[in-house]
């Protein structure tokens, strides 16, 4: 088959195990490593080292004083504030803030339709 010859599948037909991700990798390779060395993992694992050392390493969240700021702007509102009013208040991104809204699952209160009766 021409597809086996290249090592790449149709479009529409997924391999039948998916590959992970390396970041799941570390992790699973971090919960293995009190029982066997590190060395062996990696390798059954097909990880590099700077991969499993790069995922583990404990890195600040650069969005952490603009999450505080979001918070307290979305809390002064009532919550009535949605991501483009957020967005122009504080002269963001308006991507920016649905982004960090996602992450900490914040919604917009909308307020519900009025039912006004038919007019005949």
């Amino acid at each position: 088959m021409l597809y086996a010859r290249k090592g790449c599948l149709p479009k529409g037909v997924k391999s039948p195990q998916p590959k992970a991700d390396r970041k799941g990798q570390s992790q699973t390779v971090q919960t293995l490593r009190a029982q066997h060395p590190l060395k062996y993992l990696l390798h059954i694992a097909n990880l590099p080292k700077s991969s499993f050392y790069y995922h583990h390493q404990d890195r600040p969240d650069p969005d952490e004083a603009d999450k505080a700021l979001l918070v307290e702007t979305y809390q002064r509102h009532k919550g009535r504030y949605g991501q483009r009013r957020i967005a122009a208040a504080l002269d963001w991104n308006r991507k920016k803030v649905a982004r960090l809204m996602k992450q900490m699952e914040l919604k917009a209160l909308i307020r519900a339709k009025k039912a006004y009766p038919p007019s005949a």
